[in-house]
């Protein structure tokens, strides 16, 4: 069979959610460090963006599908349910975080620290204050919906915990949401045991990147 080929930054947590999925399925993989707009990955995705994948004939940019791909192809554990109403709760979550969450603790707030900041080198609080309220109301949501079963959907991980995960990884970096997670039990302790996953652990940015710029 062809190899399976995932192209992106190690930073990205889009990108880390796809490798993610290869790891926790097994799935033999090469990982092809290239960032946004370089030529591997503009031959794939149209804007440039990573992760893009290529295996044999097909090629896949945007992680939900890549991740999709690979848990259809591949043998392995699903992270994808089968089950109707389950498999929309999972799309339910992904389109959330990738359109919501990201957005504003990732594309918003963490950019206010370590791409936005002010000439002298501190955060943009300005930017970070505005995010303060809306990252409390996801959180909620978020906790809330651990409450069941201390996963988004079913009784065990599937890609929408993984790709929720590598997303709020970043906010444990950072003062504001550092307290706001520790304030939420559930998504702590949730991300305490997908830590603990070998494939947490084979994903670790090493060393961690994006560092935040001096508060």
């Amino acid at each position: 069979m062809s190899e399976l080929v995932i192209i992106s930054m190690r930073a990205s947590n889009f990108g880390r959610a796809v490798v993610m999925t290869a790891e926790e399925k097994g799935v033999p993989y090469i990982f092809q460090k290239s960032g946004p707009h370089a030529p591997d990955v503009a031959a794939i995705h149209p804007l440039g963006k990573v992760p893009v994948m290529r295996h044999g004939d097909v090629e896949l940019y945007e992680s939900a599908a890549i991740a999709r791909y690979i848990d259809t192809v591949f043998d392995g554990p699903k992270l994808f349910p089968a089950e109707p109403a389950q498999a929309a709760l999972v799309d339910q979550w992904v389109s959330l975080t990738n359109t919501v969450i990201d957005p504003t603790m990732i594309r918003r707030y963490l950019f206010a620290y370590i791409f936005y900041g002010n000439p002298d080198g501190t955060p943009n609080m300005t930017v970070v204050n505005e995010c303060l309220q809306p990252m409390q109301k996801q959180l909620d949501i978020i906790e809330g919906g651990l409450a069941a079963t201390g996963w988004l959907v079913g009784e065990g991980i599937t890609y929408a915990d993984i790709n929720l995960f590598c997303t709020l990884h970043y906010m444990r970096e950072l003062p504001e949401t550092a307290a706001m997670l520790r304030d939420r039990p559930n998504i702590s302790a949730w991300m305490d045991r997908i830590y603990a996953r070998d494939s947490a652990a084979a994903t670790k940015q090493d060393p961690a990147w994006p560092r935040p710029v001096k508060a």
